[in-house]
């Protein structure tokens, strides 16, 4: 029963409707309303084409007086055309937030117009009973006439009032668009009726009246119950007036008594009219469902185009265009705005240590906490644990610690809490994107330090920031042009000193900003995963110089290359150094390759199987920084190296250290035990290369043997005699 129930309910439009699908609907009526009125137009204008030339002209042209035939024949359509102009102007205009002047005046003056015109016509004379006119008749077309008068009457009061409130206000009044639409929908309705009816005189059919069910039943579209309504009245309403005329239908026709007088209707015409009816109220009735479902599809899309659908903030698709509408709202102050970003600490370790289900009820929480605290401002999840913030700066940095505190507590055992990075507006063309990456900039300075919550972009941060913009942006213009370069550092043997190698590390040697170093562009590039493209161009130029130092006839030492652990990730980089050395024709013992030891830890499987092709390949592997991680021994139990890189941390302070030569000889012991050749880097006293020489580390390289220097400075030592190239490489 129960079921039943909804069903009926359902299905005649009693169920309670969101404003959304409210809405959606009302503004496919104004549609709807903006063609009926391009309708009414069209069908006036050819109606007073019609009079014109078949009434007009030829009485004119017999003496009449064209003024009095004018107003005899056009009158109303004149007035039906104003009509459907006002209306068409009315519901084009709908959606604007604000009238201009321009449209305010025009929706004024037809408003108006239409008001007086339909005062001036109220007082014609009216239909009279004749000899073909029965009392009843000539009270049903006044009546009807009066109907039409009295709404269009309302219509273009409507219109007028709805004009002024929007321009002077800036307020949109809803129930006059209902007013003027409904009443619209009657006087097409009546206005069928009307003709219709007096066409009978003229032994015509019912086509005005049911054309204009058609365009009102199928193009206005109400709740299936105010539908039934409307039309029931119509179609009802328009029956029992046909009843009146006394010479019947123009089909084969039975008798009728009512109120003793003999009418004479089509039963065949009655069961037409009850059925044309019942299709044109089941063919509404599917307009409006499937208007419905529209609406209810537009919003579920509408709502995962805003709406984050974890935590049912805005979105970051969605907040800059919210942004900027706030940012046009602000008149003075810009400074008092800002743009905050929030990130949480450690949340990594909480969803390793509690799982993802239970990290996504942690960003839900967070979500709440930052939409309450800031329930007076625009909020949104950026991505993963990042949210964004507009605000006013009043009372920052109180709601800032109560946001901490909250996060801080939301687990005992899992230290938590929030960095906040902050750009202030500049002024009403401040881009969103460009301001909250700013923000995320400054946050992201204070990453993992606990004691600092909020840190604001300053001018030394636009400086560093705008460095990054560059380093990002100009990537691939400064692969092109040659402004990536290697520089080579020596590697010596520890024994003789002489020549065995150089590593080659990249140098930007910029047009705006000159050199820029290491680390100015490397940790960029690999924030943003483009460190591939300038491994890629340093891995070419390299090979470009040994082919040219080979075709000039000048000794060459091997190069190592320096592969990051995105390599592997953004290109097949076993493939492309396989590449580059063979169009380059560059005997494979001439390249080494070193891979750091942080970049192992992720992903074995895919890791391993690159280290193993390297090696398959006929390349050298080496193992960089070795020491600087927390999982070397497992490095060297997993992987296939032939040189370990000891890291140069381990000769700090070695002069005043035994444990630190203790633990330099034993990895170097340890390495050749495993059959693996050792490398120190960082050697930078006589002392620290004599000790390392004498505990049998195979190779050294450091200041104390060379900068990294431009290739032909290095051949400008190994021309000079100041460094030797040693006659064994391996």
């Amino acid at each position: 029963m129960k079921k039943a129930l909804h069903f009926i309910s359902h299905t005649l439009g009693f169920e309670r409707l969101s404003k959304y699908e409210r809405d959606y609907l009302h503004d496919a009526n104004i549609r709807s309303s903006i063609y009926m009125g391009v309708i009414v137009m069209l069908l006036e204008i050819w109606m007073l084409v019609r009079q014109t030339v078949s009434k007009i002209i030829p009485k004119y042209l017999a003496g009449g007086d064209l003024l009095a035939l004018l107003i005899k024949y056009t009158t109303k359509y004149w007035l039906f055309l104003l009509v459907g102009f006002g209306i068409m102007l009315f519901c084009s205009f709908q959606k604007d937030k604000k009238l201009s002047k321009g449209r305010f005046w025009a929706l004024t003056i037809v408003g108006s117009a239409c008001v007086l015109y339909t005062s001036v016509l109220s007082l014609e004379s009216f239909t009279k009973e004749s000899e073909s006119v029965t009392p009843v008749m000539a009270g049903i077309m006044n009546a009807m006439l009066i109907s039409i008068y009295v709404l269009l009457f309302v219509i273009g009061a409507s219109i007028v009032v709805y004009a002024l409130f929007k321009y002077l206000k800036h307020k949109t009044i809803v129930p006059l668009e209902h007013a003027a639409i409904i009443g619209f929908t009657l006087v097409c309705l009546a206005f069928g009726v009307f003709v219709s009816y007096s066409d009978f005189w003229g032994a015509k059919e019912i086509i005005c009246f049911l054309t204009m069910v058609i365009y009102v039943g199928c193009l206005l579209i109400y709740r299936p119950y105010i539908t039934i309504l409307i039309l029931g009245a119509s179609f009802l309403g328009f029956y029992e007036v046909l009843l009146t005329y006394q010479n019947g239908m123009s089909f084969q026709a039975q008798e009728v008594v009512i109120n003793g007088e003999l009418l004479k209707i089509t039963s065949g015409d009655t069961v037409n009219y009850i059925t044309f009816f019942i299709s044109l109220t089941t063919i509404c009735f599917a307009i409006y469902h499937g208007r419905l479902n529209e609406a209810k599809k537009t919003k579920a899309l509408e709502k995962s185009a805003k709406e984050d659908a974890l935590t049912g903030m805005n979105n970051y698709s969605y907040f800059p265009a919210l942004a900027k509408e706030y940012i046009q709202g602000v008149t003075e102050n810009f400074g008092e705005n800002v743009f905050l970003f929030l990130d949480v600490h450690n949340f990594k370790a909480f969803n390793d240590r509690r799982g993802f289900e239970a990290g996504d009820k942690f960003l839900v929480a967070i979500g709440k906490y930052i939409s309450d605290i800031f329930s007076d401002s625009l909020c949104a999840r950026q991505a993963d644990d990042h949210f964004v913030v507009l605000t006013k700066t009043e009372g920052l940095q109180e709601r800032l610690d109560r946001l901490n505190r909250l996060v801080h507590d939301y687990d005992e055992e899992i230290l938590l809490g929030i960095n906040c990075g902050a750009y202030h507006l500049t002024g009403e063309n401040e881009d969103p994107r460009m301001a909250i990456d700013r923000a995320r900039y400054a946050a992201h300075l204070i990453k993992n330090r606990f004691q600092t919550v909020y840190a604001e972009y300053d001018k030394t941060m636009s400086e560093e920031y705008h460095k990054r913009l560059y380093v990002v942006n100009s990537i691939d213009s400064a692969v092109s042009n040659g402004w990536i370069v290697p520089f080579y550092q020596p590697v010596v043997w520890s024994d003789t000193k002489e020549l065995c190698g150089c590593e080659a590390l990249a140098r930007w040697m910029d047009p705006v900003y000159g050199q820029l170093f290491p680390n100015e562009f490397i940790p960029v590039l690999e924030e943003y995963r483009l460190i591939h493209k300038l491994d890629k161009a340093i891995f070419e130029s390299v090979c470009r110089d040994l082919r040219a130092a080979m075709d000039a006839g000048k000794p060459v030492v091997p190069v190592s290359l320096n592969f990051s652990r995105l390599d592997f990730e953004l290109m097949d980089a076993p493939q492309e150094l396989e590449d580059l050395v063979t169009r380059y024709r560059i005997p494979k013992e001439l390249i080494h390759v070193e891979v750091t030891e942080s970049a192992l830890t992720d992903n074995f499987s895919r890791l391993n199987a690159a280290m193993n092709r390297i090696k398959e390949l006929g390349y050298s592997l080496w193992l960089d920084d070795f020491g600087s991680g927390y999982s070397s021994l497992n490095v060297l139990k997993d992987y296939q190296f032939d040189v370990v890189k000891i890291d140069m941390r381990f000769l700090s302070n070695l002069e005043n250290s035994e444990k630190s030569k203790t633990l330099i000889d034993c990895i170097i012991k340890m390495a050749n035990r495993i059959n693996m050749l050792t490398l120190t880097e960082g050697v930078e006293t006589e002392m620290q290369a004599e000790f390392l020489n004498q505990i049998g580390c195979n190779r050294l390289q450091g200041y104390l043997f060379g900068k990294p220097i431009p290739k032909d400075a290095l051949y400008t030592r190994i021309d000079s005699g100041e460094l030797i190239v040693a006659k064994k490489h391996l």
